[in-house]
């Protein structure tokens, strides 16, 4: 049964093998997408959102110091599978990702630069690449005259042109957010095997007719130059996803303890899931708990369930059991304590009560699974792609 998540038949492509010369004063000899922002690589942010979407899988286009990606990286992301397309000599955004097709399987392919941050409407997006080869995510910015525009036919999703960039003076307009929508068979066909996809290929389609484009407003950040890089920490924490302590990234477990119990996505008629802000970080999450002796795992899902969101569920499938110790773990802010969360999650419908938050909630909301908050905690995520 297909995920309602909204990439969830949607392999994805992120360039990351640039070698970031004009970062290269402030980051030294690093891939531009592992520049370090709030402590961890800015290209750990774009691997969240693409899990925390449904994302099949995501291959990492990599060249200049591929060994180091794969090595930061890994094989898996919060339940998402790292694949990664090794340049051997430097081949363009174009060749890059023509090359990285070849080993992709979805229709659609998506997209993206490993060196900025935009999230479009992912349904949108895919809904307008439907008659065109390659689709762009067009982003309105309040100064368009450093990245020039786009020209997108009124009433269509057709881009009819470029307009270069303006020196002297700055407006308002739709640019290019390095997000990409592109049938896989035209570009395994049809993209260079070397060469730029934005300055060689997109131009051509857009004077043929076949370049689409799909207008969207949001936050949009390319930490291409110092300046840029300078702003990313104010930009990821106005997004809300500035790294908390209490989720680190691949910490050490020599010390750390294991913590049995449930998580329970908790599913109403219309298809919304239940999620709690919790008190001590603020995040979002799935309703859940340690399980007390004497009780089975299945008794510990309900009971967490009615404590934490007010509700009475009926336990109508199991997801599973959670035990990455990679990404599910928790440092707990009181003690210092690192736990690796071990869950067993189920799929539930309400059967009674009435949503009312606990002491440990700052919040308690339903969510269409295509509206999932970016702040949503990682030990979570995975269990959350598994929803049927």
């Amino acid at each position: 049964m297909t995920s309602p998540l909204p990439l969830s038949n949607i392999d994805a492509a992120v360039l990351v093998g640039g070698l970031g010369t004009r970062l290269r004063e402030v980051i030294g000899e690093f891939p531009k997408p592992l520049a370090p922002v709030l402590g961890r690589p800015f290209l750990f942010y774009l691997l969240d959102t693409l899990a925390l979407r449904g994302a099949r899988s995501v291959t990492l286009c990599c060249g200049f110091r591929a060994d180091l990606v794969r090595q930061v990286v890994g094989p898996c992301w919060l339940g998402m599978p790292v694949e990664y397309s090794i340049e051997t000599e430097p081949l363009g955004t174009g060749g890059a990702l023509r090359l990285a097709a070849q080993s992709m399987r979805s229709g659609t392919i998506l997209a993206m630069n490993g060196d900025s941050w935009f999230e479009p409407d992912w349904s949108g997006l895919l809904a307008g690449a439907g008659d065109f080869p390659a689709t762009i995510a067009a982003v309105r910015v309040p100064d368009a005259s450093r990245y020039g525009s786009l020209e997108i036919d009124p009433g269509s999703h057709r881009i009819s042109a470029f307009r270069e960039k303006q020196v002297s003076s700055a407006s308002e307009g739709f640019i290019n957010s390095g997000v990409y929508a592109l049938n896989r068979e035209w570009l395994v066909d049809n993209a260079p095997a070397k060469g730029s996809i934005e300055k060689d290929v997109f131009p051509s389609l857009a004077a043929k007719g076949r370049l689409g484009g799909v207008r969207a407003d949001g936050p949009f950040l390319d930490i291409g130059v110092p300046s840029d890089f300078a702003q990313a920490p104010v930009f990821l924490e106005g997004l809300g996803i500035a790294p908390h302590a209490m989720f680190p990234d691949f910490p050490d477990m020599t010390n750390a303890q294991v913590k049995l119990g449930a998580c329970i996505v908790i599913r109403d008629p219309a298809g919304r899931v239940v999620l709690e802000r919790r008190a001590d970080c603020g995040w979002w999450c799935l309703p859940g708990g340690k399980m007390d002796p004497g009780e089975t795992l299945e008794q510990c899902a309900a009971r967490e369930a009615l404590e934490e969101t007010g509700l009475r569920v009926r336990l109508e499938q199991f997801l599973g059991v959670f035990s990455d110790p990679t990404r599910r773990t928790v440092r707990y802010p009181d003690n210092g304590d690192l736990r690796q969360l071990v869950d067993a999650a189920w799929l539930a419908t309400p059967t009674g009560g009435a949503l009312e938050k606990s002491p440990e909630s700052l919040d308690l909301r339903w969510f269409f699974p295509h509206e999932l908050p970016l702040n949503t905690v990682p030990p979570v995520v995975e269990i959350l792609r598994n929803i049927p």
